[in-house]
Formats: structure tokens, sequence, C-alpha cells
């Protein structure tokens, strides 16, 4: 017995050693996991300038002199209606204006130990992550500068990583800055219901008085909305708003900040909102303001994290330098045109809208823009250029099928292909032609210039629908088409991407950017800033110039794609109105399922417009002939022609010297022969562009035979039928040539041919 309690006695301080040595380890293996697991965040950091939404300086929108602009280097200038000045008005209130009682009572019921912790609250912190691992809450527990960086950054994800990543950048914030400042920005840029962010325009919109003059139960009320703007609205839900502010003055007493006396008549008093009416506008800026202002918000928050509402507030309030890609006696043109609503037709519903584009093709700048039809009466209206998509119609068929199919040699000019039907739809020809007809063997130059559904929807399927769709949105920037999704085709059908009948549509400024490949087969994303600087000159944004863009079509292809686009303006859908005389010109018009939409995207060597027109809810456009855009298009291409003074005057297209013009029998698509001009059986001939070496290089095989030659009867014969008129008897054919000519016109075979067409 005794020798066993001994062997007992030596065991205990063994197990207690091996006990410690365990825990030892366990907690070493503990700190070793959580230093590897926190290694990531420990260099957390909040970007300082978020926090120069505080600045009050107005951004500023600069314009290039004309002749410097396009090295993007030169004279800098304001532009014309240059100020920014949000709409309504957002009213920033500095520290030193705010009363005692409205911080107290921020700080008694959203942070207590504000003014003690380093920025991170580590009691409500372990209290909300033991919350977190029992699934009784969501983390919680932010400090108010926690709640700052939030805002400021819009990640709002209720995940660890997110958690870590703001508790490390709130301890590096509040080393960086004073604890004034950081409560100055967060009260500035807080959520306070009704359209109201910050405590200025809360104390406006629920008082109508400023934030210094507000009373000690007026401030507990606006506190009281923060937690959530929904329920705790003093206008909507007022019960539910004075049942927080009576428990934020409780707590403003209970940590010393006001006395039991004030916060009993504060408790007393009503609730008695005095809503101020709507801020005033001010002058209303350009539409090219409004789209640099949506483009530099967009850019603020997808390449430097900013939540909308900083990034809103820094473009209005934080002194940027700006610098546009504006040509501004361009934009005053084009906005003086579009105030006259004279210039636009009236239908049997109203009056339509419509919208314009202007881009140089060579660099991709968005030179003027006009987002809808007469005077601009306020800033960031709905600008149908930027922001309204819309079925593209034929405008498409360019960029997904011709193109594409003259990249991969599928087809050239000349090639034949059926205008007829495909299948039928509950007994109805599909797809139809504009003008309901239909015409037989025709070639591509033929099929581009009168819009033929058939014949594009015939190429697509030989490019093919997924090449198509992935050509538009991964090489020319239109990534409002839809990729097939959860089993649904979205865009890449025959209808989206051959007639442009599209899942959602497009936008005017997507559609005509994309056109600028066929200069010289290089893609230009449109843009309208090129630099972004912050109030001190650091570069915030910058959109630099590609120095070598890489091609998405060859030159040749570029080159063929505008030389059949001139046949649209020279004698297809688009000639009829085509007055323009300064320089050549090509182009695509469109027209929408139901006539709800029509468009012109149409360009010359030296700019590139997008027309579009239709209501502001689809509807058909009844009541207007043909297509007004084209008429639009001419009249401003006039003058902007003539005030554009970035380029050389240029009056025609650039053909490489790997293309060649040549003649062709449209009949069979081969080099005519001498029989393909008779008056009696042949036809007009027709010129076209090929790659060198890929031109027609075999006769025709159609007008191979000698035409029937017709003798006139005798004059005397009173049996005598004059088959052809004595004037066109013995008329030889006219010489062959190298250059382009009118067809020879014959009255007989005029005849022959507009009664022998299908109909």
């Amino acid at each position: 017995m005794v020798k066993n309690k001994k062997k007992k006695e030596k065991r205990i301080p063994r197990a207690a050693a091996v006990t410690a040595a365990v825990l030892a380890l366990l907690i070493l293996v503990g700190a070793v996991a959580g230093w590897l697991g926190l290694r990531p965040y420990l260099g957390s950091e909040l970007d300082l300038t978020l926090l120069d939404i505080s600045a009050r300086t107005p951004s500023i929108l600069y314009a290039y002199q004309p002749v410097g602009r396009q090295a993007r280097s030169g004279d800098l200038h304001p532009a014309p209606d240059s100020s920014l000045s949000e709409s309504p008005p957002r009213i920033y209130v500095p520290y030193e204006e705010m009363p005692p009682a409205l911080i107290d009572a921020f700080v008694a019921i959203e942070d207590k130990r504000f003014w003690t912790h380093d920025g991170v609250d580590l009691l409500r912190t372990a209290r909300a992550g033991l919350g977190y691992l029992t699934g009784r809450s969501a983390f919680g527990g932010s400090t108010i500068t926690q709640q700052l960086i939030k805002n400021l950054t819009g990640d709002s994800r209720h995940t660890p990583d997110r958690k870590l990543t703001e508790i490390f950048q709130a301890l590096d914030l509040e080393k960086k800055t004073d604890k004034t400042h950081i409560l100055e920005v967060y009260l500035n840029v807080i959520n306070l219901a009704e359209g109201c962010y910050g405590v200025g325009a809360a104390a406006e919109r629920y008082f109508s008085k400023a934030v210094s003059e507000l009373t000690l139960p007026e401030c507990a009320t606006i506190a009281a909305i923060t937690n959530n703007p929904a329920r705790y609205n003093p206008v909507t839900h007022p019960e539910q708003n004075r049942k927080r502010r009576d428990i934020i003055l409780v707590e403003m007493e209970k940590q010393g900040y006001i006395s039991a006396a004030r916060r009993d008549s504060a408790l007393k008093s009503p609730v008695e909102l005095h809503l101020g009416a709507t801020a005033g506008h001010g002058e209303p800026t350009s539409w090219y303001a409004d789209m640099v202002v949506s483009d530099v918000i967009r850019d603020l928050c997808n390449r430097l994290g900013y939540t909308y509402e900083a990034a809103s507030m820094l473009i209005y309030g934080g002194g940027l330098t700006i610098e546009t890609a504006m040509d501004e006696y361009l934009q005053a043109a084009v906005e003086r045109y579009y105030a006259d609503e004279a210039h636009f037709p009236v239908g049997e519903d109203g009056r339509p809208q419509s919208s314009f584009i202007l881009i140089d093709p060579e660099t991709g700048d968005i030179l003027a823009v006009a987002g809808a039809v007469g005077e601009k009466r306020a800033n960031r209206l709905q600008n149908f250029a930027t922001d309204t998509r819309r079925p593209s119609g034929s405008c498409i068929k360019p960029l997904t099928v011709y193109a594409p199919a003259l990249e991969k040699g599928i087809l050239s000019w000349s090639d034949l292909y059926e205008d007829a039907p495909l299948l039928e739809r509950n007994g109805i020809p599909w797809p139809a032609n504009g003008d309901g007809r239909y015409r037989g063997s025709v070639t591509v130059g033929q099929a581009v210039a009168h819009s033929l559904n058939p014949v594009a929807v015939t190429i697509l399927e030989q490019v093919g629908l997924p090449e198509a769709l992935g050509f538009a949105r991964d090489q020319l920037g239109m990534k409002s088409l839809l990729l097939p999704e959860k089993g649904a085709e979205q865009d890449q059908t025959l209808a989206s991407l051959a007639l442009g009948q599209h899942s959602r549509g497009v936008t005017a400024r997507e559609l005509t950017a994309a056109y600028t490949v066929f200069s010289g087969g290089v893609y230009r994303p449109p843009l309208s800033y090129h630099r972004v600087l912050d109030r001190n000159g650091r570069v915030l944004l910058e959109n630099p110039p590609d120095p070598s863009p890489t091609p998405v079509l060859s030159p040749e292809t570029a080159a063929l794609m505008t030389k059949l686009l001139t046949t649209v303006t020279r004698e297809g859908t688009a000639a009829s109105r085509m007055t323009l005389t300064a320089a050549e010109t090509a182009g695509k018009t469109g027209t929408t399922q139901n006539n709800c939409d029509r468009w012109f995207v149409g360009y010359t060597p030296r700019l590139l417009a997008g027309v579009w027109m239709g209501y502001e809810y689809p509807a058909p456009l009844k009541g207007i002939d043909g297509n007004p855009c084209v008429t639009i298009w001419n009249q401003l291409m006039e003058t902007c022609e003539a005030l554009y003074e970035l380029h050389p005057e240029r009056r025609e297209f650039e053909v490489p010297d790997t293309l060649v013009e040549v003649e062709f029998c449209p009949r069979s698509g081969r080099i005519p022969t001498e029989y393909c001009e008779d008056p009696i059986s042949g036809c007009p001939t027709e010129w076209g562009w090929f790659i060198r070496g890929h031109e027609p290089s075999s006769p025709c095989d159609i007008h191979s035979e000698p035409p029937i030659r017709w003798v006139p009867h005798d004059p005397t014969d009173p049996n005598r039928i004059p088959l052809l008129p004595d004037d066109l008897i013995g008329i030889p054919l006219p010489p062959r040539g190298s250059a382009p000519r009118p067809a020879p016109r014959y009255p007989l075979w005029d005849f022959f041919r507009r009664h022998s067409k299908k109909r």
C-alpha cells in the first residue's frame, strides 16, 4: 500500500507537467495559427483620398484647345458651364458648425467609447464575434470609425474577411487622422432617409433650418434615423423614430452629456417636423458634363473602391480637375440643334425622343453628345445616348455578320446569296425585309446596301452565333449584349445578332463606338475624359492612349467594310435622305421590330456619329415616314465637318494598296463578258472592292451565249410587228472601260427588268 501510494505521488507531478506542456503547445500553435491567419490583414490601410469629400470646392471640367487635343497635350481651359454643382446641392457641415448636442447624440447611441478607443472597441468586437460564432448575430459592434470605412468603401459583406480588413483599416486610420475629422466626415456621409446624406441635408429636410440651429430633441431625432433609415424615418414612421429618440436622450444623460432636467424636458417635447422644400437645381450643365460626371463616378467606384455616395461627394465638392475629350465648339452646335424641337418630326403619338453622339474614330474621344430633344432644364436627366438601351435593328449587321465573315474569308463583295424566306412562322415568311419584298439571287454588296435580312441570317449561320456574340462583346465593347445563362439563349440568337432584336438592347454610345473598328481595324473605347486630378494635382484616374493598339480586324477587312457601307448612303437605304457633300460617307440604317426605334450610324473620313429616335416608352413611330435619323445626321454633320479642326481636311476614305476595284457581273459574280450588258439578255455590271489576288478571275457563265439579234421586217410589209423601237436597232454596245460608269439606258431592257421582278 505504501509502495503504491509513493508511485501515485510521483505520477501527479508528471501528469501536471505533461498537461502544462500540452497546454503550452496548444497556446503556441494557436498563436502561430492566429498570427498566420491575421498576417494578410496586418497591413490593411484605407485610401485617405476617400476622406477628401470634406473639401467643398466644386470640380471643374477642362477642354483642350482643338489644335492640340489629338496628342492629349496643349492648352487647357475651363469648358463652358464647367463648374459642377450637385442637384440638389449637398450641404457639407464642418465640425466647428455642429452643435455639441448633435455630436453627443451620435456618440452616445452609436459608439459610447469613441473618444477613448483606437478605432476598434475590443469589448464590443469580442461580443459581436462570440455572437457570430454561436449564430446569434452577424457581427455588429462597429465603431463610428469602422462605420465610416464601410460607408466610404461600400463593402458591407457579412464575412470574417471583410470584418478583419475593416478592423485593421480602422486602427490604421486613427493613427493618421484625428477623431474630430473622422466624426466630421462620418456625419456628412451617413444615410438619413428621404434622400438625405449627411446631417446638413437632414436638418434642411426635416426642420428647415441650419445644423447649428438644431435643438436637443431635434438632434436626437436625426441621430435616431441612422440605425435603420427606413424604419426610423420621422416622416413615414414618426412613432418608431420617437421611441429611438427617447432612448438616445436617456443614454446621453447616463453618459453625462446632459443633465436629468434637460433629459426630462427633451423627452416631453413632441417631434415637430417642418419639412423643407426641395432644394433648387440651379443652372443646368451640358449633356456632356452629365456624361462625364457619370463616367467619373463609375470609375471611382470600379477602380478605386469608392461608394457611389462618396464618389458623388468627391466630384461635386472635392475640387477635382477633369480633363475632358470634349470639343466645345462641336458640343455647342449639337446642343443648339437639339434644343430646337422644330428639327424633329411629330408622329401620331406626339414628338419622339432622339439622341446624338459624335466620336473621333481614330482616338475614341467623344467630341459631343445630346441626350434628348428640347432645352435641357436640369442636371443628371435621362440621357438617351448613354443611359438608355434599345434594340439596334440592322445597325448590328456590319458588326456581327459582315465584318466577321469578311475577316474569316467566308465571303467577298460579289458572292451570291438567295434573298428569300428561310422558314415560315405561323404561316408568315421569315425573315422579312423592311420593304416586304424578296429579290432572289443578290450579291453581298446588294445585300448590305438594301439591308436584306435573309442574307444576313444565312451569313451569320456561317460565322457562328458564339463567334459573332463573342466578337461584339469582347472585341467591340458591346457589353450590353447578354451571354447565354441558365438555359436561356439571351442574345446568342439569329434574331439578336442578324436582325438587332436584342434581349435588352444597347446604348447609342456603345453601338456608335463599335463602328470605330472600321477605321483601320482597331476598336477605340469611347472616352469622355482623359484624366482626373485631385485638388493637390495628384492623378486619380487616367485613360492614356494606347501607343500600339491591337487590331481586331485586318486593315483590308476594315476598308472593305467601309466601302460596302458607302453603298448604303449612295444607293441603299439611306440614299434618299443623304445630302452631305463635304466628304465621302458610309453608314448603316436600322429599324426595330414594330417600328419602335430608328437608327443611323454613319461616318466620314474624319468623324463618326450615331443617331437614335424613339419614344421614351417604346411604341411604334406611327406617322413618321422614312428614317429621320439620316436627316438629323446630315444636318449636324454638315456643321460638324465645317467646325472640326483637329484633322486635315479629308474627303475620301483611304484604301490600302492591297485592295483593288473590279467590275463584275451581278448575275454570276464573275468577270463580265461581252454579252453581260446586252440590252436583251444581259444586265448592267457592277463594281466592287476585293483583296488583291482574291478578285473574280473566271468569266461569267450565265451570259455566255450570243444574244438574240432582232431583224426588222420590211417596213412596207403590212403584217410587220415592231419588236424594237427604230432608234434602238443597230445601236452598238458601249466600249468597255476600267473606270466605273453609269449603266446605259435601254427602254426595252428597262421594261423587261421592271416587269420581271419577283414581288
